[in-house]
């Protein structure tokens, strides 16, 4: 199809041998996410608006105490998993490597990875369980991010509830839709974004890993918010409830 053109093209002009290895690649790519390429027109047609159910900061404060006993009973009982989205380079920070490996102590070294296990450590404790942490990386930064991890000992936590996954690629195309090649061989791939965490996760076999601890809730997070408290007791108590 006009999709494939620029493949199309390519395999025209190559050797038998070139183009077995471009066609195991082709193999090996799913190209469903296209499809959304062709739903433009419709992608942003709007429904119905209305107001979003959620629990306010009252309710909070006067029901604290159940969804915090609520949160609490569901992480000491293994039913929450968490996972960590730290695919991206420190590119916008000047620094061409993981960006959870970025230093940003001014008195003292201390890195985003770290600041994010330290507050994770704090429920813990509180909790008294480690709580396991699929952490997301892309392709070419894997094995810089679980190199950091050993090397700081992985922050303290039980490295038996740390898991790795790669982000899954997908293809790139031009402004008419067609898939774009790098080189004679290899398609232009990208990573597939925040939003593509289960899918890349499923690619990467992690879905086993969840139901063989029996987790029922997935505590998603991104590694730019050094401030966050991962896994709270009090909101994943009033998410459940």
């Amino acid at each position: 199809s006009d999709k494939f053109y620029y493949i199309n093209k390519q395999l025209e002009q190559l050797q038998e041998k070139e183009k077995a290895v471009l066609q195991k690649k082709l193999d090996a790519i799913d190209f469903s996410v296209l499809k959304e390429i062709e739903r433009r027109a419709t992608v942003t047609e709007r429904g119905v608006f209305a107001p979003l159910e959620a629990v306010e900061v009252d309710e909070i404060e006067k029901r604290a105490d159940e969804f915090k006993e609520i949160g609490l009973k569901t992480l000491r009982d293994g039913k929450v998993g968490l996972v960590l989205l730290a695919g991206g380079q420190g590119t916008r920070l000047v620094f061409d490597q993981p960006k959870g490996t970025v230093n940003i102590g001014l008195t003292k070294e201390i890195y985003i990875f770290e600041c994010l296990m330290n507050n994770l450590m704090q429920v813990v404790k509180e909790v008294g369980v480690f709580i396991p942490l699929s952490i997301m990386t892309s392709i070419s930064n894997k094995k810089e991010t679980v190199d950091f991890f050993e090397d700081h000992q992985y922050f303290g936590y039980d490295k038996s509830y740390i898991k790795f996954f790669i982000q899954e690629m997908v293809p790139t195309v031009d402004f008419e839709g067609r898939v774009l090649m790098a080189s004679n061989t290899e398609l232009a791939m990208a990573p597939n974004g925040n939003g593509g965490w289960f899918s890349s996760m499923v690619l990467d076999g992690m879905l086993e890993d969840v139901h063989k601890r029996g987790i029922e809730w997935i505590n998603v997070f991104a590694v730019d918010n050094v401030l966050q408290k991962m896994a709270d007791p009090m909101f994943i108590g009033a998410t459940i409830a």
